[in-house]
């Protein structure tokens, strides 16, 4: 027999495929897949644990030294970031997309099903490390050593005691020279009231006193049936779906905590929120069941306390509701409490370079957002690059990741609007009030600002900063806050060496460049960590570029009034770089209102009329010139002007 593919020829013969993120298979027979009876680990042999931290605290490399002394990966020097599969998480050496491990642990001999959540750190996806939180019962604290307590570290303990779980602190990077023990112990004993003798002092690195955080998952950590009421395998299915992805060959894979119940394949399954959708699928049969160790390994069933994948047929992200329950068809239990929404809090366009893209854009955002529900999408359309989409994101890192995850993932290429913040109108004219009474309207494009004439006032989300960093530099930060219009509200000495700083901020302040200013002025030692904070009262401008006298519309943007003329003189400025001369003059004014605050033009390309001139009366060339220039008069007021896609994409683009 001809087999026309390779893959073929493997699925021919039985063999099960696996496709990752980065694109290579990976294949395993059925004597792999039952590696681990599950049978074996009732809910009170089953610790399922989270692991937070600030950036680049050693979150991952942590995660890689327990999965090898567990035995879930080969001892090698190639295995760093395990869980780290996306290509944009090696490059940039970060954590965004939170990833789940099940390994077994023998403790005083008796094995453990340890299951693993390794979350991001930055605070742009906080979001993914609290649906990740809702499918553990404890966590492992990481603080480095050298860097101490962090603002996003203070952020994931707060997050984690509102959920009332335990912690086990671990204290990274002990092998370093800069590390200061005492110091730090001091600090966490100070934030989080944890004494030095709970604190483990580990090098992930080099695997010092690692076996005694698994020691301490195992011993301090609850069990989900400590956490779960009615937490047995009796009982009716009852699962949380806390993360999804998506899989090119085999749809959507949810990723589940039985806090009930046993689930195996063949089971039929739905859930209340498909329930209520007249057009979706109400039921799915299970084709393919397991866990992660750290790759899919199927096992053909879970059971209580448990975490695993599912795939059941489910195609988009319409089917898989991030913060649903899943239970059997006919057998009803009662529903989580769903996740809260995510709050965007910086708005970007995305639109193909070609319109003949717009349906795999459209399929590869689909795909993502069932990766990372915490983007909102809408439909937008602009007269210069076509149809796109606008999208909400948690900030302006989480933006640029899923730029790229959008390139290297799904080979799109996008032209990415330079990031705005949603601001807010309160109406005053009664012709002006939206049909369903309400006096407030969302601003999140030039196109949606109202007219001046019927507004109350403008409305702009504020956040509440967090900056720790060492002392020596709280007069450059103090500059820097002002500088972006902060109003300071607290300053805190943790020590003689180090402070935290809070202040609030215009959220537009601090989304594009505030972060990396911070780095530079604090030689990389200050971190920063926000939180909504509402909308105040502002002073807000639409501002309209003109050329020639003409509006475009495409190019028109919202602005505070003090940031207006500065982003009005930057665009005139990009314009001009980017439009081609032409045979008249053009010239490009950024206008608010009546008023004209920046200027530039763009002269004429000119023709030398006198050349063919050898000689004769001056006059004869006073003509030709004055010819030349009525000429060009009359081109300039019916000629229009060429705006090519290269100088949208200019403007638009930071």
């Amino acid at each position: 027999m001809k087999f026309r593919s390779l893959r073929y020829c493997r699925f021919y013969f039985g063999l099960r495929g696996n496709c990752n993120n980065q694109g290579k298979r990976q294949f395993g027979t059925k004597k792999d897949e039952q590696k681990i009876d599950l049978s074996k680990f009732p809910p009170e042999k089953i610790r399922n644990f989270s692991i937070i931290a600030h950036v680049d605290h050693g979150k991952s490399t942590l995660a890689d030294r327990l999965l090898e002394m567990t035995g879930a990966i080969s001892k090698s020097s190639e295995n760093q970031q395990v869980l780290d599969k996306l290509q944009v998480e090696r490059e940039r050496g970060i954590t965004v997309k939170a990833q789940t491990a099940s390994i077994v642990y023998n403790y005083m001999g008796v094995d453990y099903l340890l299951n693993l959540v390794d979350t991001p750190g930055h605070v742009d996806f906080s979001y993914e490390v609290s649906r990740s939180l809702a499918a553990c019962q404890g966590v492992v604290m990481v603080v480095d050593a050298a860097q101490g307590v962090q603002a996003q570290t203070l952020s994931n303990f707060y997050l984690t005691m509102e959920q009332g779980q335990k912690i086990v602190p671990v204290l990274n990077k002990i092998d370093l020279k800069t590390a200061n023990v005492p110091a730090v112990t001091e600090e966490m004993d100070k934030f989080f009231d944890i004494k030095s003798d709970e604190i483990i002092a580990v090098s992930a690195k080099t695997g010092h006193n690692v076996s005694k955080v698994l020691d301490a998952i195992v011993t301090r950590l609850p069990s989900p049936a400590e956490f779960f009421e009615n937490c047995t395998s009796e009982q009716p299915l009852s699962a949380l779906l806390f993360d999804s992805s998506y899989e090119v060959y085999r749809g959507v894979n949810a990723n589940l905590a039985i806090t009930s119940g046993c689930l195996k394949v063949g089971d039929r399954v739905t859930s209340s929120f498909l329930k209520t959708r007249p057009k979706s699928k109400a039921s799915y049969e299970v084709k393919e069941i397991g866990i992660l160790s750290p790759d899919f390994q199927s096992t053909g069933v879970l059971y209580a306390g448990q975490v695993g994948y599912m795939f059941c047929g489910m195609k988009s992200i319409s089917e898989a509701k991030v913060g649903d329950t899943f239970h059997r068809v006919g057998k009803e239990v009662k529903p989580f409490v769903g996740f809260e929404p995510a709050k965007p809090m910086v708005f970007g366009s995305f639109y193909p370079i070609d319109q003949s893209a717009y349906t795999n854009l459209n399929g590869a955002i689909d795909k993502l957002t069932l990766n990372d529900s915490s983007v909102t999408v809408l439909p937008s359309m602009s007269e210069a690059l076509g149809a796109g989409f606008k999208l909400g994101f948690l900030g302006l890192l989480h933006m640029d990741v899923f730029r790229q995850r959008l390139e290297q993932e799904y080979d799109a290429s996008l032209v990415s609007t330079t990031p705005t913040v949603p601001y807010r109108a309160i109406l005053s004219a009664p012709n002006a009030i939206k049909a369903n009474g309400s006096k407030e309207l969302n601003i999140d494009t030039a196109s949606e600002f109202p007219d001046p004439m019927h507004v109350q006032s403008y409305l702009q989300p504020m956040v509440r900063g967090t900056i720790m960093a060492p002392s020596k530099y709280a007069e450059a930060i103090s500059k820097l806050c002002l500088d972006h219009q902060g109003e300071e509200l607290d300053v805190t000495y943790i020590n003689q060496d180090r402070l935290i700083l809070s202040h609030k901020f215009p959220l537009s302040e601090v989304i594009v460049d505030f972060y990396h200013k911070l780095k530079t002025i604090t030689s990389g030692y200050g971190s920063f960590d926000y939180e909504d904070a509402g909308y105040e009262e502002t002073a807000l401008v639409k501002l309209d570029i003109l050329l020639n006298g003409t509006v475009v519309p495409e190019l028109a943007s919202v602005f505070t009034e003090d940031k207006a003329q500065r982003m009005g003189r930057q665009m005139c400025e990009r314009l001009k770089g980017s439009i081609p001369q032409q045979l008249f003059l053009i010239t490009i004014q950024a206008v608010v209102g009546s008023k004209t605050i920046a200027s530039e033009k763009i002269n004429p390309s000119r023709k030398d009329v006198t050349a063919k001139l050898y000689g004769g009366d001056i006059t004869r060339r006073m003509k030709l010139l004055r010819n030349q220039k009525e000429g060009k008069k009359r081109m300039r007021q019916v000629g229009k002007v060429h705006v090519p896609k290269d100088a949208f994409i200019k403007v638009f683009r930071e």
